[in-house]
């Protein structure tokens, strides 16, 4: 190989020589460039390194998605992780960032209620985008101001939540978690996804495409990890009591029923079943893929 670009560069005459070592200069030149940019300036460098943009087909061991469900409150930082250098998008507030605590509501009254909420908007300048923010103002916000006028009993709440741009999908997962006196935790996760290029939701079908999986292979994974915590409930059960008992052949763990699900910036995709949604629990499975 080496000989044959010898000969080829020994036949160049004239000006198809200069031609030939200007353009590998250039070349060489901006190879140079890219390496000094990636290594020292570009800050996904160690999830992204061929700077395509999205690092969505990740793959993890069974013992490293344990560990990111075992990590999944960890989450919640009340905070937007960006893994995308190209967002441009319209603002409602110039100065903030795109996804920002709008609520802070942190209020308590010793006989009453103890209220701790972060409640996040998305700040873009869409009606899609607004009708998140309405879904999230009429769940959260309306929770916490009930609680706050409550004159009956003790109640504590508390929102945090998480939000993360993985290219041009914006993710954000709201967690709120309510304990009334007499009565058991309700958690309750509600999570919204948005195409930053087309301005519209994103559904779990797109994600599981642009994760090069197919259905089958999700629903398998969900099947498997809702039996295991269902065998796990009952185990416990037998020494503690009784817990939250699964419904195997429920309908909400058909992927085309399920609701609550976003992309971290890490392109890991997480279905959220919160029973909490609809009782008052605070169980929960995470499937991860």
């Amino acid at each position: 190989m080496i000989r044959q670009i010898r000969k080829f560069v020994a036949n160049l005459t004239g000006a198809n020589r200069y031609l030939f070592f200007a353009v590998l200069f250039v070349i060489c030149v901006v190879a140079l460039c890219l390496g000094i940019y990636i290594q020292f300036f570009y800050k996904y460098a160690d999830t992204d390194p061929l700077m395509i943009g999205i690092n969505i087909g990740s793959k993890k061991t069974a013992e490293e998605i344990y560990i990111l469900k075992s990590n999944f409150n960890n989450l919640f930082t009340d905070s937007l992780v960006i893994n995308s250098e190209n967002v441009r998008v319209d603002k409602i507030e110039t100065s903030k960032t795109l996804v920002y605590t709008a609520y802070d509501l942190v209020d308590k009254d010793e006989n009453y209620y103890d209220v701790n909420a972060q409640i996040p908007i998305i700040n873009i300048d869409t009606e899609e985008a607004k009708k998140i923010n309405s879904e999230i103002i009429d769940e959260f916000w309306n929770t916490a101001s009930n609680v706050m006028r409550k004159k009956d009993g003790s109640s504590v709440y508390t929102v945090t939540y998480a939000a993360f741009i993985n290219d041009e999908i914006l993710s954000l997962v709201v967690k709120s978690s309510l304990k009334g006196e007499g009565k058991a935790e309700k958690v309750v996760i509600k999570t919204f996804n948005y195409s930053l290029r087309e301005e519209r939701r994103v559904s779990l079908q797109e994600l599981i495409e642009a994760k090069g999986v197919t259905n089958a292979e999700v629903q398998n994974i969900i099947n498997q990890d809702i039996k295991t915590a269902y065998n796990n409930a009952k185990i416990i059960a037998e020494e503690y009591g009784v817990l939250y008992e699964r419904d195997l052949q429920n309908e909400i763990y058909k992927i085309e029923n399920t609701e609550n699900f976003f992309l971290t910036q890490d392109g890991y995709v997480y279905i959220v079943y919160a029973y909490g949604n609809n009782d008052y629990t605070n169980e929960m499975d995470i499937i991860i893929f």
